[in-house]
């Protein structure tokens, strides 16, 4: 995916894209094995949970996702007993979203496989430039922009 494509080096979201198909397979594959259903989101979902559980309030803000998309979600999730909703001790009005001992399994699960994933990585590349790809990735993602960014493309 590093060839030029028209002359011109792949976008960086053509790039990115192609990391995380690796991810995706890598869970999806165990979704099939442990635990049916699951998708990306869910387990993203699942990651954002701290051990005392998270207002759904909170939630929304940290996936970025609505009330109404987060709903539909956690449906699923809480179905499939991997979490509960339940009234918020210090605000009874608040709700909760909290891990179950299954929710705990798939975080621990997921982290198993991503930790592989990202290993084969460093192995492929080297472990130096890895670790300086993945720093540079967290730099980014905790440093959000001034705003939208234009796409440029420089040869």
């Amino acid at each position: 995916m590093s060839d030029p494509v028209n002359g011109f080096p792949p976008l960086v979201t053509a790039l990115l894209e192609t990391a995380m198909s690796r991810v995706r397979d890598d869970l999806y594959a165990l979704s099939e094995a442990r635990f049916p259903g699951l998708r990306m989101r869910h387990y993203r979902l699942l990651s954002l949970l701290p051990p005392e559980g998270e207002r759904l309030s909170r939630m929304t803000v940290d996936s970025g996702l609505t009330k109404q998309a987060l709903a539909q979600a956690l449906a699923p999730l809480e179905a499939g007993g991997y979490v509960e909703v339940v009234p918020d001790p210090g605000d009874r009005r608040a709700r909760l979203v909290r891990l179950t001992d299954r929710g705990r399994e798939v975080n621990d699960a997921a982290r198993d496989r991503l930790a592989a994933v990202e290993q084969d990585w460093a192995q492929r590349v080297g472990p130096e430039r890895y670790a300086v790809a993945r720093g540079v990735l967290a730099d980014l993602a905790s440093r959000p922009g001034a705003g939208g960014c234009p796409v440029t493309v420089e040869g």
